[in-house]
């Protein structure tokens, strides 16, 4: 299970180059970049490596510039959504126009609210002109230029140092991770019942509950024991207060979700019986898939649902979700503990199956069987083979395939690849993942094995 990682915020007045400096700091062209503000359109996370420290970056950009023609509003919610997810700001300022209004309204804020910040003076490349920006009163500058990559080295270096402190709180719970038989998420909108269900999952006949503190944002885990085991419920971290600003609620509900999908194998979805599927919830759901979590539906308070009203339901939910793939949904009432024990059991099966692993022999023997099945459609009249494979991760499973031409393995051969997979071992609705690779396979040296499914009908001529 993975590690709650630090979470940096970038904020800021628009144009002053936050994006840009994103960009340079995560090493790669992520966000968008243009000279005119509200350009951010998608609020942007990365998993990135500061000065050998794994940290999330977060581009706040988009938030809120390009809602009600109103900058005020714009950095209202950049440093809302700061505050609520994050373990150290970086306030951007533009070295070329000096303090403005705007900036000293921000910092303002950022003092008010004691949130660990670094002030990067972005377009400085000449370093005196940080020095006109102590009087923000929020420590001493760094000097940087985003666009020419100088001054980024030792903001990394700096960075580092604020978050080592962050990060020390995580031993107390990495110790413990190897005693946890499943560790389950539970997601979902606010008021459909989470915490409800969660508190009925503690009180299961007697369960003793443990909370586990020291987490990156003072998160509480849940362990329950199950049998002579120990199940985890997975907080979705940072219960700060949250914001009044539609955007805001998003961005953080995006941004907590990922944190924990990262450290959970199963993810229960918790969706209100007596509301609709809305667009929030299935992007939820897709960000679970996304993010490697094994997923389970749970239709809360059925007790507001008579039996047409449920098929009704039902048959909404699956149509809406009929581009999630074998999703198990289950009829709950967590205010009276109706399915909520049954609920449990399965949503620690699927944890498990979503650590499921295979020997690269029975792994190979059915990747040959696959192929006889069905195989892989050919590219300008050349066979595709996939010649071995082997698996390299857990929670997904995760498949590394050796053949002889990657890019030409379409997506509708690869959603065969992953239903078969998941039959024939009997691993419903996990996510399992495929990587394609043309080296490193053990046929390179030797002759080309031809198809399987060809050499079936060369043998099936020889003996007729």
């Amino acid at each position: 299970m993975a590690k709650l990682l630090p979470i940096i915020a970038i904020v800021g007045r628009p144009n002053v180059g936050k994006s840009t400096l994103f960009n340079r700091l995560i090493g790669q062209r992520k966000a968008i970049v243009g000279d005119r503000p509200g350009v951010t359109v998608d609020r942007l996370e990365s998993h990135c490596t500061l000065a050998h420290r794994q940290v999330i970056m977060v581009d706040t950009g988009g938030i809120g510039e390009t809602q009600h023609g109103s900058m005020q509003h714009a950095i209202d919610a950049q440093v809302e959504a700061a505050l609520v997810v994050a373990d150290l700001v970086l306030f951007v300022v533009d070295g070329q126009v000096g303090n403005t209004p705007v900036d000293l309204n921000i910092a303002d804020k950022l003092r008010r609210q004691e949130i660990p910040t670094l002030l990067v003076v972005n377009k400085a490349e000449n370093s005196n002109v940080a020095l006109d920006f102590f009087s923000l009163g929020l420590g001493e500058p760094v000097a940087v230029s985003a666009a020419h990559g100088s001054g980024i080295k030792s903001l990394a270096s700096l960075v580092a140092e604020k978050i080592d402190a962050v990060k020390s709180g995580d031993k107390a719970q990495d110790e413990s991770v190897q005693d946890v038989l499943a560790s389950i998420t539970v997601i979902g909108r606010p008021n459909v019942g989470k915490s409800t269900l969660i508190n009925a999952w503690a009180g299961v006949d007697r369960m003793v509950v443990s909370p586990i503190a020291g987490t990156t944002r003072d998160a509480i885990d849940i362990e329950i024991a199950w049998g002579d085991k120990t199940v985890r419920l997975v907080d979705t971290a940072g219960q700060r207060k949250h914001g009044r600003i539609a955007d805001v609620i998003e961005f953080v509900a995006r941004v907590k979700a990922v944190q924990a999908f990262r450290r959970a194998q199963a993810a229960v979805m918790v969706l209100d019986g007596s509301e609709g599927i809305v667009e929030q919830d299935l992007r939820l759901m897709h960000l679970a898939e996304e993010e490697g979590c094994a997923l389970i539906v749970a239709v809360n308070k059925i007790d507001q649902l008579d039996d047409e009203a449920w098929a009704y339901y039902q048959e909404r939910l699956h149509f809406r979700m009929r581009g999630l793939k074998s999703v198990q949904v289950f009829r709950i009432s967590a205010k009276y503990k109706k399915g909520t024990k049954a609920l449990l059991k399965k949503a620690v099966e699927a944890s498990r199956r979503n650590a499921f692993e295979v020997s690269t022999g029975v792994l190979n023997r059915w990747l040959e069987a696959v192929q006889e099945k069905q195989y892989a459609p050919s590219q300008g009249g050349a066979s595709v083979r996939m010649k071995y494979a082997s698996q390299v991760a857990t929670c997904p499973p995760t498949i590394k395939v050796f053949c002889n031409r990657p890019a030409a393995i379409k997506e509708s051969y690869l959603r065969y690849l992953k239903q078969d997979f998941c039959q024939n071992f009997k691993i419903p609705g996990v996510p399992v993942r495929f990587i394609f690779s043309a080296s490193e396979n053990p046929y390179a040296e030797g002759q080309p094995r031809s198809h399987p499914k060809a050499d079936k009908d060369r043998r099936s001529k020889r003996h007729s």
